[in-house]
């Protein structure tokens, strides 16, 4: 990744590669809009019915969205990863329809809503990136779900792996993944039994497609093998029950 403009490399411009077409003056002025933040597990950057005055890109860590219902059921929405933003549902002072809350150590970086729309109102290209970006979280948004309503156990499950990884990670080799869900909030995500994703994450280390090598972790040994695991690859006659 090349350097920002004004040496920041610590910052929104440079991970989400927003200081494209910018001039050097206006990468500066931006960089000073910027709230970086560091949070620690637990901790909640917003609460879902909170005023949603922030836009923020993940650049180090993971997060759990939650949202909810009026039973005061929680329903986890999806995990964010580094290079991915959260908070930008609304682009005004709006209401957050979710809870952001940091399940291992993370680094973000946030500008104001306002501050982004008059950023994107001077500059064409930070426009067009960040209509990409955007693009990137609606598809992602799309394809869980497809996940949930009509995927196999085996492919909600190695999907919902393979989304963990960050964007930045998907062509190196394999690395060391914080596991911070536990197997019941795996299943409550993906809409299947705790005894299915038991069963399918022994399956998957059995078959070496994945490896555990110390708790709370996960290592993807095998990603081409994880985009084909189905409940073929399960015997016969135990086909997972959602």
């Amino acid at each position: 990744m090349s350097s920002c403009l004004c040496h920041a490399d610590d910052c929104l411009l440079c991970e989400a590669h927003l200081q494209e077409g910018l001039t050097a003056a206006q990468a500066c002025e931006i960089r000073g809009l910027l709230k970086r933040q560091v949070a620690q597990p637990h901790e909640i950057i917003f609460r879902q019915g909170e005023a949603s005055e922030w836009l923020y890109i993940v650049r180090a860590g993971q997060l759990k969205l939650t949202a909810t219902d009026r039973d005061g059921r929680e329903q986890i929405i999806r995990v964010a990863v580094a290079g991915q933003l959260i908070g930008y549902h609304a682009i005004s002072d709006l209401h957050h329809p979710y809870t952001a809350t940091v399940l291992t150590p993370a680094r973000l970086c946030g500008i104001r809503h306002h501050d982004m729309l008059r950023v994107m109102e001077q500059n064409v290209e930070v426009s067009r990136r960040l209509v990409q970006l955007l693009n990137q979280e609606l598809s992602q948004a799309q394809a869980l779900i497809r996940i949930l309503g009509q995927k196999s156990a085996a492919e909600k499950l190695a999907l919902f792996l393979l989304s963990l990884v960050p964007e930045h990670e998907r062509r190196e080799p394999p690395a060391e993944m914080p596991m911070p869900l536990s197997r019941r909030e795996m299943a409550d995500m993906l809409g299947l039994a705790v005894e299915t994703v038991s069963r399918l994450m022994a399956e998957l280390k059995r078959a070496r497609i994945i490896e555990a090598p110390r708790g709370g972790h996960i290592r993807i040994l095998d990603r081409k093998g994880l985009h084909a695991f189905t409940d073929a690859a399960v015997q016969p006659g135990r086909r997972a029950a959602e």
